[in-house]
């Protein structure tokens, strides 16, 4: 069997571009691509805008796995959806425009505002990074082939940095880091005025080099994660208790609801290592 991963950017794409790196969902599509290399699978990976006509003939007998995939052409992503085997590998919520399902009551969104359903429907599975995750998109889109995945994809080597910072428990300092973001989904400033009223000194940190941001995260007790978007998962709570820091956060981190999030260190380390096997037993299973 051929498997051909599309996403709208891979990390490559973020090198040199204005000193801008790349997110957590083209860290994870690159890893779940490297993979399936490991496991001598054959897989190719296509970038969204270089999907063409000629490429879908060519891939007829392929299983598509699809991550971000808004740069796909409209005829293109029709033609997969009614004519090709394909799995959808979830980083966020794609059936509402703006992606943001905490904006509507229990997070319902109105069925005229939905959007990509028959995509979702005629999918093999609809791939989800937590329970919460999973719970909307069935609460929207009342779909019988959601799978959780349940966390998330690191490379060997940055986990084995996470098991080399964990280690630095006793030198770290007494504050809470916040990760600085424009985004106000982010909840920077609520973030903030929970280290205030609770007397917990914080620092500020951003870094485009993603060892050094990780070293930062690791430096100190406590991470403020105030999450205001139901997010799929949330990398850096992840990270961040993989370096056995403690996290701060709101009900809305998808990763805080699963039977893992209680585990720090070396114990989450190893779960995660564990996600490499899963993830690819997952979807090579998926007929």
């Amino acid at each position: 069997m051929r498997y051909v991963i599309v996403a709208d950017f891979w990390p490559e794409d973020f090198r040199g571009g204005g000193g801008s790196h790349s997110g957590g969902a083209e860290l994870s599509d690159q890893i779940l691509f490297s993979i399936f290399q490991e496991k001598k699978e054959n897989v190719a990976k296509y970038t969204s805008t270089d999907l063409t006509i000629e490429c879908l003939e060519n891939e007829k007998d392929s299983i598509f796995i699809l991550s971000n995939f808004f740069n796909i052409h409209p005829f293109l992503l029709e033609k997969i959806q009614n004519e090709f085997n394909y799995i959808l590998y979830c980083h966020d919520y794609k059936f509402v425009g703006h992606m943001q399902p905490q904006k509507y009551e229990n997070f319902i969104v109105p069925k005229e505002e939905l959007i990509f359903v028959d995509l979702f429907k005629n999918a093999k599975a609809v791939i989800c990074q937590s329970g919460l995750q999973q719970r909307i998109h069935k609460d929207n889109l009342g779909l019988d082939n959601l799978i959780n995945f349940s966390g998330n994809l690191w490379s060997m080597e940055i986990l084995n940095l996470i098991e080399e910072l964990e280690k630095n428990g006793s030198d770290r300092h007494e504050r809470c880091s916040i990760v600085k973001s424009p985004y106000l989904e982010k909840g920077v400033a609520e973030a903030v005025v929970f280290c205030i009223k609770n007397g917990f000194d914080y620092h500020l940190i951003s870094d485009r080099d993603y060892k050094k941001f990780l070293r930062k995260i690791s430096s100190n007790k406590g991470l403020v994660f105030w999450a205001k978007l139901p997010e799929t998962c949330g990398r850096i709570a992840v990270e961040a208790k993989m370096m056995g820091v403690h996290v701060h956060t709101t009900e809305l981190l998808g990763s805080s609801h699963e039977p893992w999030f209680n585990l720090m260190g070396k114990e989450l380390i190893e779960v995660m290592r564990g996600k490499h096997e899963e993830v690819h037993k997952i979807l090579t299973n998926i007929k």
